[in-house]
């Protein structure tokens, strides 16, 4: 018995998109597709090891029982042709793909029913681009191995990540249950990339025991979770962004980060933000030093370890056009609207 699907070209490009940003790159064996049918529905599902991602691909003439496994790599070449020819799957004793004058074949498809992630019941309603921008800052100043944590306390959805006393965090309106969890950090920028070609979608977001789940048009996104090392009131208390006393420019505070970024990159040498009289911020190697000065009316007097880099990574994510610094006994604080940047004292 041989089962057909048709696709539609532009919906085969965006499935093939999806699953190239979910799965990433860290680890190619996650790099493959598989195809099943539940009843006459074709669908298609990936993972990178955390992040799973499952999407409907379109109507399947007959149902079929196996699993159908499939290179990303090779499916990307076929879907790259600029041609707007559908794409159509024969799903037999081999795995077919046809596209007007391409041809690809898998002779040995089959597979056992890969391990998916635990179900979760979508429970409340948020925007894609909304959550992207949390996931987004709340990951941004990490780093491979690491882990990103995410939560939500108060009504409001947060993510928070450290790297070598700097934190950046962002929050978002969300009316759901409190929790606290851990993902890591490749998971987090794959869900970003993956967000991305999602677009200004509606997602229903749903937490269980070990899975946070996104809903979406297309399919659903399912993310693994690790118990979380931090505790409620501690972040509670953190996570209150509150205006500072000094408002900066944020364009200001972008020059500077980015100067002081480039010259550590070609130097080395330690970073250093310091409140005075004037605001600065630069780099001092062992053969030279840059600096980038500011007068700002200020009466606390702090000097801070700072990485260039990571402010500017924050502040080229949110959009503002000032921040608030505050100063406090364990952090300098740059606020912005939902989202901070913290450095330890």
């Amino acid at each position: 018995m041989l089962a057909k699907a048709r696709i539609k070209q532009d919906h085969f490009l965006k499935f093939v998109n999806l699953f190239d940003r979910a799965v990433g790159t860290v680890e190619p064996i996650n790099r493959r597709v598989y195809f099943y049918a539940r009843l006459s529905t074709l669908r298609a599902y990936a993972t990178d090891g955390c992040l799973t991602i499952d999407v409907e691909l379109g109507n399947v003439d007959e149902s079929f029982e196996s699993f159908y496994v499939a290179p990303l790599d090779n499916i990307k070449l076929i879907s790259r042709n600029a041609n707007p020819e559908d794409v159509e799957i024969h799903f037999g004793e081999k795995l077919e793909f046809f596209k007007g004058a391409e041809y690809l074949s898998v002779l040995h498809p089959f597979s056992r029913n890969p391990k998916r992630r635990g179900t979760f019941v979508p429970k409340v309603e948020t925007r894609s681009s909304e959550f992207l921008h949390v996931i987004d800052i709340g990951s941004i100043i990490s780093r491979a191995g690491q882990n990103i944590l995410l939560g939500a306390i108060e009504g409001k959805f947060f993510a928070l990540c450290e790297e070598y006393g700097h934190i950046s965090a962002a929050s978002m309106k969300l009316d759901m249950d409190p929790f606290l969890a851990e993902i890591p950090y490749e998971t987090a920028r794959h869900l970003v990339k993956t967000l991305d070609i999602i677009q200004n979608e509606k997602l229903k977001l749903g937490v269980s025991e070990s899975t946070i789940g996104l809903k979406f048009s297309d399919g659903v996104i399912g993310i693994c979770t690790l118990e979380a090392s931090e505790d409620m009131d501690s972040l509670e208390k953190f996570l209150e962004i509150q205006n500072g006393d000094i408002l900066l420019s944020t364009k200001m505070l972008k020059t500077a980060s980015a100067l002081c970024a480039k010259f550590q990159r070609q130097n080395n040498g330690r970073g250093y933000f310091e409140l005075s009289d004037r605001l600065r911020m630069g780099v001092l190697s062992q053969s030279s030093a840059y600096e980038y000065v500011q007068p700002i009316k200020s009466n606390d007097h702090v000097r801070v370890s700072i990485m260039p880099k990571k402010l500017n990574q924050f502040l080229a994510r949110i959009h503002e056009k000032n921040v608030y610094l505050s100063i406090t006994n364990d952090f300098v604080m740059f606020n912005g609207k939902d989202a901070l940047f913290a450095i330890k004292r």
